[in-house]
């Protein structure tokens, strides 16, 4: 059962409420990224079924990203026609087409669709093996930051990564209403609230600044192309204004997601560590700092939340004691009304 908290640091309450937003945000967008994904699979697969020579077999699980053969063949030594940097039209070496003709010429698609200039796909979030069935795989490619190889779906990636993908993927921008790869443009803006939000080492947030944060999300929600029709997103433009009020109630679930998002933060974070510790010794050490505060804010966070079921239980145990009480004590009448009292009382704020 939830039960509700009232926190006595406003500063703390409204750094809980931007991290809650942020998991609202990802409620709204998920099922927009889905979709909007398996349409972008599906015409990339049919594209390659009508014109590609022979006919390609598809599902491929037989190729991997280091040794893949793209359709597309270098300009010169060392040059793509693509404009990928360190594509694999430029190191021929070991390098095989796919054996069901399909492979290759989604990887060409994937630079293709690539917003960035020059274009730059994560190859490393995804896996080539599922290319050809699994169009969450596909859209991983357009998350340029690591920590997302194990998420399966949209629904199982955060709202930074969902953002990643649609800033990134121009198969996206069609079904946006704003221009999300103009400088300073919204999208872009709330992408970095996450790291805003996760790296405050005192876990708060002035009231302003999160209702900033909540308004800039529900103006991403409530986007005039798409996302404004969708039930999904305004349903969670419903709970982000709800968070806005003054009487907005934190459930023990709600300080539990919160610390899971900072498990993930975390671990991205310790990825990052991994992959910079052959980069400059200053960005290796920049991460290091990052993760050891971050490590910090969980073991604070997990104190405050053993002291909030503490408190939970102690109230659960006085509200079974009553319970009993009034079922001995009490006529049969008014046992049921005080019953049902204390059942429904069973939320508090504390």
């Amino acid at each position: 059962m939830a039960h509700a908290i009232h926190l006595k640091n406003n500063k703390y309450r409204q750094w809980v409420k931007a991290g809650l937003g942020l998991g609202y945000l990802k409620e709204g967008l998920a099922p927009f990224c889905d979709d909007i994904g398996k349409q972008q699979h599906n015409d990339i697969i049919n594209q390659i079924q009508q014109t590609k020579t022979p006919q390609p077999n598809v599902p491929c699980s037989t190729c991997q990203i280091t040794t893949l053969q793209p359709d597309h063949v270098r300009v010169s030594k060392g040059i793509c026609p693509l404009k990928q940097d360190k594509c694999n039209c430029c190191f021929t070496n070991n390098k095989k087409p796919c054996p069901n003709n399909v492979c290759g010429a989604i990887y060409d698609s994937i630079i293709q669709y690539h917003a960035s200039i020059p274009p730059a796909p994560f190859w490393k979030n995804s896996d080539v093996q599922q290319w050809s069935t699994e169009p969450w795989q596909v859209c991983k490619c357009f998350i340029n930051a690591p920590g997302y190889k194990d998420k399966i779906s949209a629904d199982d990636t955060d709202c930074t990564g969902l953002i990643h993908v649609i800033i990134n993927n121009k198969y996206f921008h069609s079904h946006i209403g704003c221009n999300v790869t103009g400088p300073n443009n919204l999208f872009s803006k709330v992408r970095l609230y996450r790291n805003e939000i996760f790296h405050s080492s005192n876990m708060e947030l002035e009231e302003s600044k999160a209702n900033s944060y909540i308004d800039d999300m529900i103006v991403v929600l409530q986007d005039s192309k798409e996302l404004v029709h969708r039930q999904d997103a305004q349903q969670a433009v419903g709970k982000l204004q709800d968070l806005k009020k003054k009487g907005f109630i934190i459930t023990t679930e709600d300080f539990e997601d919160i610390l899971r998002q900072i498990k993930d933060e975390m671990a991205k974070v310790l990825k990052s560590t991994e992959n910079a510790a052959t980069k400059s010794e200053e960005e290796y050490e920049d991460l290091k700092n990052r993760l050891t505060e971050l490590k910090a804010q969980m073991s604070e966070a997990e104190k405050k939340h053993l002291e909030l079921k503490r408190k939970f239980t102690v109230l659960e145990t006085e509200q079974k004691e009553e319970i009993k009480r009034l079922m001995v004590e009490d006529s049969p009448q008014q046992n049921q009304l005080e019953y049902e009292k204390v059942k429904s009382g069973m939320f508090y704020r504390i």
